[in-house]
């Protein structure tokens, strides 16, 4: 049964809906872990085959945030307003959107794989396993994908508890299949590959059925009677852009950053950030799912006309965000070796990655602020002031301290400069947060 969005206690509704989503986050971002922990006893460098890859998985996320969260921002709107059919029909036109995005990106993928590759700086040494891995993934990205976008729109109508189930069912599933297909059979990269696709489809079907089946869900999922509609699909583009260019920034970050990183330090280092790539999701998805849990609180009450509502969200988020992020951060600082070493038994690169986890993390505190800013934004239809927040924390300011600090510091200089960026993005996402939630609450008392 959802919950009521509109009257209920605000602290009590965001661990009510955050409760689930960092569940599902954080679950997904342990199956991720568990998948490089098999993938890391391998060989190092089979971490490095999968983590120079994830620019081609950036852009699938790319549209799948695009279209998941504009499309469920957009619903959640639209079910505080009791606009059921244009809630459905944005539903609609967000599966045949991801559909025909995801096609669009597994053709140019694969057949641009090798000038690709060349760009990503792709050693011949993991050559083949990054494209036994990446080659599985695109193709999977139809089934696979679909029902992650619209688990979206799942936790828009306050059922997130059933989001978290789906999320949770296909992390458990990755676990057991990656220990088959790695362990038992002894297929290396492509089992890993192959355990992510088959569990990542098992959300594409629960999705699809909930909205088509479940009777107690006011939004349906009609397959049958909807319409293409290019208005819909319009919103969706237009709300959904900044997640949008967020990943997007990110690919061409993660490809600037991999190059350098490969300069500078080697397959060695690519391989140590892999694994705190790794460890660092963990933590910032409990920031996304808190974030993610107050979204439908504050499009249903702005829908609902209820603007403290909304505001009052914003801020127990911030302070849940803070509290949580301020832990994490201490306990990376003083215990990284307790999660380093699950990864690999290397010691040279569990004492590599025990040093550059501490610099690479530091501005962990801000990612989580900046996180519950752009929702907010986004949620307000702010899309240009949201853009230009994932910009500056995707490359706008950390590109040009690339260009400054490897020069002076080596490989630690790149480590330092993401550092800085996620701070300084961060702050400036607070202060934007501030400055529009002090100019919305004098405009609603008059």
């Amino acid at each position: 049964m959802n919950t009521d969005l509109g009257s209920e206690k605000i602290t009590k509704l965001i661990f009510m809906q955050s409760g689930p989503a960092i569940m599902s986050m954080v679950v997904a971002a342990i199956y991720n872990v568990v998948d490089r922990i098999f993938v890391g006893r391998i060989e190092p460098l089979a971490l490095t085959a999968v983590g120079i890859t994830m620019p081609f998985q950036y852009v699938q996320m790319a549209f799948v945030l695009l279209i998941g969260i504009g499309g469920s921002t957009l619903i959640s709107i639209k079910y505080g307003e009791k606009d059921i059919d244009s809630a459905e029909s944005i539903l609609y036109n967000s599966l045949i959107f991801i559909i025909v995005a995801e096609l669009f990106i597994t053709v140019l993928g694969i057949f641009f794989i090798d000038p690709i590759f060349r760009l990503l700086g792709v050693s011949q040494s993991v050559d083949k396993m990054a494209r036994e891995y990446i080659v599985i993934i695109l193709l999977g990205g139809i089934p696979g994908l679909t029902g992650y976008c619209l688990n979206n729109s799942v936790r828009s109508t306050g059922f997130s508890k059933y989001s978290m189930k789906y999320v949770t069912i296909s992390s458990v599933t990755n676990i057991i299949l990656d220990a088959i297909f790695i362990l038992v059979f002894g297929w290396g990269v492509k089992g890993a590959a192959f355990a992510t696709v088959i569990s990542q489809t098992l959300v594409t079907l629960y999705v699809i059925n909930f909205f088509v089946k479940n009777e107690s869900v006011p939004i349906k999922l009609k397959l049958g009677t909807s319409k293409i509609s290019k208005d819909s699909i319009k919103k969706i583009v237009s709300n959904g852009a900044p997640s949008f260019y967020m990943n997007i920034s990110g690919v061409i970050l993660g490809v600037i950053l991999n190059r350098f990183i490969i300069r500078f330090g080697g397959d060695y280092n690519m391989a140590s950030i892999t694994i705190v790539s790794s460890i660092s999701m963990l933590f910032t998805m409990i920031f996304y799912g808190i974030s993610q849990g107050a979204q439908p609180i504050i499009g249903y009450n702005l829908g609902a006309k209820q603007i403290d509502r909304s505001i009052e969200a914003v801020k127990v988020a911030a302070i849940t965000i803070t509290i949580f992020s301020v832990i994490f951060l201490a306990f990376i600082e003083l215990f990284p070796n307790l999660l380093v070493s699950m990864f690999t038994s290397d010691k040279e690169l569990v004492k590599l990655t025990n040093h550059n986890i501490k610099i690479f993390l530091l501005g962990l505190p801000m990612i989580g602020l900046h996180s519950i800013s752009t929702t907010y934004f986004q949620s307000i239809s702010r899309v240009k002031t949201t853009s230009i927040l994932y910009v500056l924390r995707y490359g706008g300011i950390l590109l040009p301290l690339l260009c400054f600090f490897p020069n002076i510091l080596g490989i630690d200089g790149v480590y330092v400069s993401n550092a800085l960026s996620d701070i300084i993005s961060g702050i400036i996402a607070l202060v934007l947060l501030i400055i529009e939630i002090r100019k919305t609450r004098s405009l609603s008392e008059y």
